[in-house]
């Protein structure tokens, strides 16, 4: 049964470092919550629109099961109606939750990777350089960006493949 909103856990963008300048970590965190923000949006929308409707068949078929088994219908005749009266939307949200898992791993490599080029960027003498440290830092939050406006503009497509998905279900 589908409860709270499904989000997108925060993540920290870059891990901080001895490298990480307040300013950097304040834009990383600031393109994490924009991220977190719309994947949020879009998966509450996709609840409401498309879930939430599956859910409210789901239970008018249930207390129809109640109706029709009445005071004389068997216990395991109602288990078996109510049972199948959720199954459209138990798959629903399994789907939204695969998509959602899904979704989180590529956003997560892809902060790695971000991650481990500015790890890779580093040597002894960056620390004290401020101006290797300000392009290393400059390079990681470019990454970071793409990151964001890719993952941005992948939740329409998405939602795209869960809409069609949920409505093969009930066929």
């Amino acid at each position: 049964h589908l409860e709270s909103p499904h989000c997108i856990p925060t993540r920290p963008a870059i891990k901080t470092s001895t490298m990480a300048s307040p300013a950097l970590q304040s834009q990383a965190n600031a393109l994490n919550a924009r991220m977190e923000g719309e994947a949020k949006t879009a998966i509450d929308s996709i609840e409401r629109e498309l879930l939430r409707p599956l859910a409210q068949k789901s239970y008018e078929c249930i207390a129809k099961c109640y109706r029709t088994a009445g005071t004389t219908g068997s216990n395991e005749q109602l288990e078996h109606c109510s049972r199948s009266c959720q199954v459209v939307h138990q798959q629903a949200h399994g789907l939204l939750q695969q998509e959602i898992n899904q979704f989180q791993n590529r956003l997560s490599r892809a902060m790695m990777q971000c991650n481990d080029e500015a790890q890779d960027m580093m040597t002894p003498d960056v620390q004290n350089n401020a101006r290797k440290m300000k392009k290393i830092e400059d390079s990681v939050l470019k990454c970071i960006s793409g990151v964001v406006e890719k993952n941005a503009g992948a939740l329409k497509p998405m939602r795209e493949r869960i809409e069609s998905q949920i409505k093969s279900l009930g066929k």
